[in-house]
């Protein structure tokens, strides 16, 4: 009887000992988790990042690439048309992301309005591709939105460009620095004070509906 009254014991200590880590796990995720979009935060990207060059250097020097992004403008959006439509943009953008890469590779949002994107076995050369890629997808979402805007993107790739966390993130800032200049010359994307705009074009529609 006292053993069968042990192992019961046991037993609920056990139980309230799995529920107790279920709640620490869970709120260890909440420390890298973006509130706004869902996506992993600038602690999480900055561990990751760390996490993936050890790797990389350990698996012979294996290929990988950062992508840094920004929403051009991004001060006007919210001056125009108030926080509300420039969280929607965020959440536009972190969408946008995770639907045109891979289910593996990390997307974060590391500041107000800048997302970072590890792309794992990925490189230099690959980058370019990714970059057409993403900018094509952009453009024709955007000419079916009544809101629409512009993205500055960035690459560094492990190792042709960089070997270590400083250099990649400078490279990749530049990069996406030197990407802004190149759209300024272009027209504005970000419609004047009234014009009707409910968000831009959801990125899992064709037909460019709206935020959702």
């Amino acid at each position: 009887m006292d053993m069968q009254s042990d192992i019961a014991t046991l037993q609920r200590e056990n139980e309230s000992l799995r529920r107790e880590i279920a709640r620490l796990e869970d709120l260890r995720a909440l420390t890298y988790r973006d509130g706004l979009t869902g996506l992993w935060n600038r602690r999480y990207f900055a561990e990751r990042l760390g996490s993936e060059l050890s790797r990389a250097r350990r698996a012979g020097r294996r290929p990988f690439t950062v992508l840094l992004l920004d929403v051009n403008d991004f001060h006007l959006i919210n001056k125009t048309h108030g926080p509300g439509e420039g969280d929607l943009v965020l959440r536009w953008v972190a969408e946008f992301l995770e639907k045109s890469v891979r289910a593996h590779d990390v997307c974060c949002r590391i500041e107000a309005d800048e997302f970072a994107v590890i792309v794992t076995e990925m490189s230099n050369s690959v980058s370019h591709r990714l970059l057409d890629r993403l900018r094509d997808k952009l453009a024709t979402l955007s000419v079916r939105a009544p809101f629409s805007f512009g993205l500055s993107m960035g690459t560094a790739s492990f190792p042709d460009q960089g070997t270590a966390f400083d250099v990649l993130m400078r490279v990749a800032e530049e990069a996406r620095f030197e990407d802004k200049r190149r759209q300024a010359s272009g027209p504005r994307t970000v419609p004047a004070e009234g014009q009707p705009g409910t968000g831009p074009a959801d990125p899992t529609d064709p037909r460019g509906s709206g935020n959702t």
